[in-house]
């Protein structure tokens, strides 16, 4: 059985945002995913972490795009009664969240760090995401949530690929464990 990796799948403005600071992020809505292999990746995937702010900001969007997979939501507050199947809070340890899903056997697939950013800066400074993927789009917001926060200094990924599309989107697979 191959290690679980804990991905990092985002896309992030030319200027380093991945969301207007409103959290809307239509700026995206003119780029196909399919062009940049979106469902090729979520077919690698069994579980995704994500914060509650981005977890309320889907659920806005319509239909639930991930039901047939885990969704861990990190939040100290109740979920509602109508969420996603698979869905569940989770209010504890990041370390310990990480250890469980690294030794649990049944889940299938990598383990996909959604975001927000908060959540991102946290796997990424507690050193426990594996594989980094920004796409970045030739858009300029001027002002927004950025991916990395101001405590992110020091990480030095190791670029493992690039690769352009014709939309201009840039994607770069970045290694980040040891």
């Amino acid at each position: 059985m191959s290690k679980k990796l804990f991905r990092i799948y985002i896309a992030v403005s030319l200027d380093g945002f991945i969301a207007r600071a409103n959290g809307a992020v239509d700026w995206l809505d003119h780029y196909d995913p399919a062009e940049f292999g979106f469902e090729g990746f979520l077919d690698t995937v069994g579980t995704l972490i994500i914060g509650r702010k981005t977890f309320d900001q889907v659920m806005q969007f319509g239909d639930w795009p991930y039901e047939a997979r885990r969704t861990i939501v990190l939040t100290s507050r109740e979920l509602p009664h109508d969420r996603p199947a698979n869905t569940e809070a989770y209010g504890g340890s990041i370390v310990e969240l990480v250890n469980q899903l690294r030794n649990n056997r049944s889940d299938d697939g990598d383990i996909w760090i959604v975001g927000g950013g908060s959540v991102v800066t946290q796997f990424l400074l507690g050193g426990f995401a594996d594989q980094l993927d920004i796409f970045t789009v030739p858009e300029v917001l001027g002002d927004g949530i950025s991916l990395f926060g101001q405590d992110s200094g020091g990480l030095k990924p190791k670029l493992l690929a690039t690769e352009h599309y014709n939309s201009g989107v840039v994607r770069s697979q970045y290694g980040l464990a040891g």
